[in-house]
């Protein structure tokens, strides 16, 4: 498997905005625990900071994200749900998808401390997912959403 060792993650302030205030405020939080985590990912795989306290830093953030990305998933299917989005089963067979990888690559890294498996999940895998979903399901979700009544900035708990 082929690496990407160039450690760059989207950048809030590039990545596309949807027509939903909640949604592009969960975007922005979901990105900066992946950046938060990319930086101790690199300080590991770069051998700068392979210390018990960076690998419980890696742990905690994985967690973080994994619990931020959960109901970040939950308030789109409800939101899909309630508006009577017509692609909502491809749209939460996505969801489900991405957070099955998440867990395995959690499962991994508690097992086994595959650094190289969690590094390519942040800066490759992980990105080009988000990129591609934003752009695409989130973006229809949202534009349906608010075509059908719903509040741009509403939020939805």
């Amino acid at each position: 498997m082929e690496i990407n060792k160039t450690k760059t993650i989207l950048d809030p302030e590039t990545i596309p905005r949807v027509d939903i205030d909640f949604m592009n405020n969960t975007h922005v939080e979901e990105l900066a625990i992946a950046n938060e985590l990319g930086k101790q990912v690199s300080a590991f795989q770069d051998g700068k900071d392979t210390s018990d306290e960076n690998i419980k830093k890696i742990s905690d953030l994985l967690k973080k994200w994994l619990d931020h990305t959960i109901p970040h998933f939950e308030r789109e299917n409800r939101l899909m749900q309630e508006t009577g989005f017509p692609a909502y089963q491809i749209h939460s067979e996505e969801h489900d998808i991405a957070l099955n990888r998440f867990r395995t690559i959690i499962s991994a890294w508690d097992e086994n401390r595959d650094i190289d498996l969690v590094a390519d999940f942040v800066f490759t895998l992980w990105p080009n997912w988000f990129n591609g979903h934003v752009n695409s399901m989130d973006m229809m979700t949202a534009k349906f959403a608010v075509m059908n009544g719903f509040d741009p900035q509403a939020s939805l708990n």
